[in-house]
């Protein structure tokens, strides 16, 4: 989809961020921590290398099983998960990871994309069920393969109907070409109602992925070193993490874990599935340390009671 990397690019650096609205530079929302306990899996689930998630999928069709960690492929183990998207460099990410599962067994790797819904695509336009099939054919023609695991919408700007393009990402696990169905960057009512259209199909909606920290948890940057404006993912000062800092800083003094690794065991303690962007072989490692072991009841309420709220917008990312 030539064009399309352009496209979001310029969208993020309009805005299309969650936790800072259109550039919002409003403070973090800390009179309210609304996390403490909430969420947390048992204490005695401990995120292991080998250990994996299961994805529901239609009856009859084999659920993926992903790692408890997924490498996000716009950037670039025993992580088994790759997300990856049409609009991602224009289609060549696809190609990119098409290469790198060919070496392996193909039931090994879980491969994730999504359709992007660009508002003024013709195609979008006349054939609104249609689209999300025939998009979904030309990624598996870049990435070699015969089936994706997983198949999200990449957010809710198509103009497209939602009901419409459920219909459309149904058939493509009717068609056995996706085992998995999900949404990203889509608000909790659009989230239920797209649920609510793919329950008509017999296939249930498996996955919601939305912005979480952006690194800023990563250790990478600091007050003095903020991270950059090129994407502008979020417009709030590094000032504001400090206490969440201070609190990471003490867990990683005493577990000995990167902060990187604290702050992506503390997401999965909660359910969540992170998906990471790793640049270096250091990000790799880091990424690696967050699994085999759990933090504690303690630990997790801690970083709870410092956690802030942050502001979302309708424009694109709403997590």
């Amino acid at each position: 989809m030539p064009g399309a990397q352009k496209i979001l690019q310029t969208g993020l650096s309009a805005g299309m961020s969650a936790t800072a609205g259109i550039h919002n530079q409003e403070k973090l929302n800390r009179s309210n921590p609304s996390y403490n306990g909430i969420h947390l899996r048992p204490e005695s689930f401990s995120p292991e290398p080998k250990s994996r998630v299961n994805f529901p999928s239609a009856q009859g069709i084999q659920a993926a099983s992903a790692s408890h960690l997924c490498i996000g492929a716009w950037s670039w183990a025993r992580i088994n998960s790759i997300d990856t998207a049409q609009a991602y460099g224009d289609g060549k990410s696809e190609e990119i990871v098409g290469d790198l599962v060919a070496s392996v067994p193909r039931d090994t790797v879980v491969v994730q994309t999504k359709y992007y819904p660009v508002p003024l695509d013709k195609d979008n336009l006349l054939h609104p069920s249609v689209t999300p099939v025939k998009k979904f054919r030309q990624s598996l023609e870049r990435m070699k393969l015969k089936r994706v695991d997983t198949y999200l919408v990449h957010g809710s700007i198509h103009p497209e109907s939602i009901a419409q393009v459920a219909k459309g990402m149904a058939d493509c696990v009717k068609e056995g070409i996706a085992r998995v169905l999900g949404v990203a960057n889509y608000s909790a009512a659009d989230m239920l109602q797209f649920a609510a259209e793919l329950k008509d199909h017999g296939v249930p909606l498996a996955t919601n992925q939305c912005e979480y920290t952006q690194g800023r948890l990563s250790g990478k940057y600091s007050v003095e070193d903020p991270p950059p404006k090129t994407y502008k993912f979020s417009s709030y000062s590094m000032k504001e993490f400090e206490p969440t800092w201070d609190v990471l800083k003490c867990i990683t003094q005493i577990r000995g874990k990167p902060i990187a690794a604290v702050a992506l065991n503390y997401n999965i303690s909660k359910g969540a599935l992170p998906v990471v962007g790793i640049r270096n072989l250091e990000m790799a490692k880091h990424v690696v340390e967050a699994l085999g072991w759990r933090l504690s009841a303690e630990e997790v309420k801690e970083l709870d009671a410092h956690n802030a709220e942050g502001k979302t917008t309708k424009l694109w990312q709403q997590g």
